[in-house]
């Protein structure tokens, strides 16, 4: 089964992406996954799940942050 944490926390806001198309099968097969472990899960909380893990093990994108907010 697949490790993603799913919540649901505050108003979305929309946003517009192009990706390629093996990219989009294997997102749709991720998301098929996501829903057997928890029922509910669309789309748009999948892929704020996939980003939020992937955003906060970003060693690299933590340091630079930390140095954005520090100028």
């Amino acid at each position: 089964m697949i490790n993603l944490d799913i919540q649901v926390q505050s108003e979305p806001v929309s946003r517009k992406f192009r990706i390629r198309k093996e990219v989009s099968d294997e997102f749709d097969l991720y998301v098929k996954a996501a829903q057997e472990k928890t029922k509910g899960a669309d789309e748009s909380l999948v892929l704020e799940a996939i980003l939020r893990n992937h955003l906060k093990r970003d060693k690299g994108f933590r340091a630079w942050m930390k140095q954005v907010k520090q100028e």
